[in-house]
């Protein structure tokens, strides 16, 4: 059985090759992933080292799938919290928040602010005060190549 620690360290790995291999950027997994204070200006889990990175990066990998109609209909919906997280954690390093997620067995996904600029398929969640997008990364990276410095 594989802890909640491996789990999220395969999932950040697995980010930051997926985001090396379509932007060619020096991508590196955050020491302590996260646990530094915001003063260091790395609360995310994944950055570019010796850059100004434009995004807080943070990293999910959980056993079920978040997006449903509990977005909906739960008072704490996972998705919701793993989005707020995002975001202050942001808002702490004055960077633009973007949640990488996944579940068990799935594609990897991105929460995003920014309106799509192309037609691919995405969705808009807004729940509890909260606005945001979900795309395959896959997708988004291809389709929006966005600038990460």
């Amino acid at each position: 059985m594989v802890d909640s620690k491996e789990k999220g360290s395969r999932a950040e790995t697995l980010v930051k090759n997926t985001l090396k291999k379509y932007t060619g950027l020096a991508f590196e997994r955050t020491p302590l992933s996260g646990a530094l204070d915001a003063k260091h200006g790395l609360k995310s889990d994944i950055y570019i080292p010796n850059e100004k990175n434009i995004y807080a990066i943070e990293v999910k990998h959980y056993k079920e799938d978040h997006i449903s109609s509990k977005v909906l209909t739960n008072k704490d919906p996972q998705l919701l919290l793993f989005w707020k997280q995002a975001v202050r954690e942001a808002e702490e390093t004055n960077k633009k928040p973007l949640l990488i997620f996944k579940f068990d067995r799935s594609k990897l996904f991105v929460a995003f602010r920014e309106f799509p600029k192309k037609d691919y398929s995405h969705m808009f969640i807004t729940a509890q005060g909260l606005d945001f997008f979900v795309a395959v990364l896959d997708d988004w990276l291809i389709n929006e190549k966005p600038k990460f410095i």
